[in-house]
């Protein structure tokens, strides 16, 4: 079993989305329980590059998406070993960052009364 923990608790920042001031995607992510992760992109009138790396810089994942509507997918992680990883999020003038670590669980100890 693998655990997920976040790199940053900067996710839940958020810019009002009435005042668009620049094109900086402001991008969350959410880690749900059964080993997914939600990235969501705030609406910008512009495309943008999306990527996930592993801890060496290999893209695991890629697209060009556009951010007109905003942006949301959903991302299996069950099959990722253990280790870092970062998403970015790329528009023409900005990048935005998010990491987060798969990390195995320890084994967990109970105590067990016998007869």
């Amino acid at each position: 079993m693998l655990g997920l923990v976040a790199g940053t608790a900067s996710f839940a920042q958020q810019a009002p989305i009435s005042t668009p001031a620049t094109d900086t995607p402001q991008t969350h992510v959410v880690i749900t329980p059964d080993q997914k992760i939600k990235l969501f992109v705030q609406p910008l009138a512009t495309n943008g590059q999306l990527a996930l790396l592993d801890a060496q810089g290999y893209v695991l994942y890629g697209a060009n998406v556009s951010l007109k509507k905003g942006f949301g997918q959903q991302f299996d992680i069950t099959g990722l070993p253990v280790g870092t990883y970062r998403f970015l999020v790329k528009t023409n003038n900005e990048t935005v960052t998010k990491t987060f670590v798969v990390q195995p669980v320890p084994n967990q100890t109970f105590v067990m009364q016998q007869a």
